[in-house]
């Protein structure tokens, strides 16, 4: 349904709080839907980009791509705490879609369109001495999905995590999703991908809201899809060995850094109490 420029502002501004009303049901419920429940949130103050930088030409479509000779850059480890509800391998077999915008033709939709999938994610890589967990999060990184007659390519070039507690988990990730032929070779579609994830501990698994905007190759936004999903635990989580040595130099650099501080604030108590010694006033004899 088409609407006008004024109506399509006010649904992009709802659309940017990443606000939907959705209830899964508990695991073993017949229930599928549910039209109440409380607005699950991202986070507050999370929006996306309203551009970004257009594609490398390289990346356009009719180019070849050979994912073997595309580097990525380095890539940079950083360890995150995570709840232990979040450690572990989980599975997804079906995506309730909630909310689309297409700013193209500025409409809006909200389908609440239940599709079957079927993929599985893990979080957490190792135990400090105090048994907390801690997750890899190695970036850049290239993954992708295999289709009937092509592969979808996404090639993350950011991605943090912007808040991990016990109520919550929050990432984000930025990268290039290129369709190739399987036959040619040939770039079929590129797009830059922005996705905000929520993940939140609910009956024995989770409830993951996702949020995932579109940009086209030269920068400007396509659409918007926002999903629901429940994960179930597929399997508990065990620390994995090919990332100590890493987490080893992680946890190294971070007690230098914590003993940095501690000495360098009994420095600066020691020379405050320095400088109160030489403000003390001289006694005299005494009577």
């Amino acid at each position: 349904m088409k609407k006008s420029l004024s109506q399509f502002a006010a649904i992009l501004a709802l659309g940017a709080l990443f606000s939907v009303t959705v209830a899964f049901p508990q695991p073993g419920s017949a229930q599928t839907q549910s039209s109440g429940g409380a607005p699950t949130m991202l986070k507050a103050g999370v929006e996306h980009s309203e551009t970004v930088q257009p594609l490398e030409a390289q990346f356009r479509p009719g180019q070849r791509f050979d994912p073997n000779a595309t580097a990525l850059g380095t890539p940079v480890d950083d360890w995150i705490c995570i709840p232990p509800w979040f450690a572990g391998t989980f599975y997804v077999d079906r995506s309730l879609v909630v909310d689309f915008i297409d700013y193209r033709s500025q409409t809006r939709l909200a389908p609440n369109k239940m599709e079957k999938i079927y993929r599985t994610f893990h979080y957490g890589h190792q135990l400090d001495s105090t048994g907390r967990v801690w997750h890899l999060n190695r970036c850049p990184y290239r993954n992708s999905i295999q289709t009937e007659g092509s592969v979808q390519y996404n090639l993350i070039r950011k991605s943090k995590f912007l808040h991990s507690g016990n109520d919550s988990v929050v990432e984000t990730a930025t990268g290039p999703a290129l369709v190739v032929s399987k036959e040619t070779g040939v770039i079929a579609r590129s797009t830059t991908i922005e996705t905000f994830g929520r993940f939140e501990p609910y009956g024995q698994g989770i409830r993951k809201t996702t949020s995932i905007k579109g940009f086209n190759f030269a920068g400007m936004p396509e659409d918007l899809i926002v999903r629901v999903e429940q994960a179930y635990r597929l399997e508990p989580f065990v620390p994995d060995p090919s990332t100590a040595e890493s987490f080893a130099a992680f946890m190294a650099k971070r007690q230098a850094q914590r003993e940095a501080r501690m000495q360098y604030q009994r420095q600066g108590a020691s020379q405050i109490q320095g400088a109160q010694s030489q403000d003390t006033p001289t006694q005299g004899f005494g009577n």
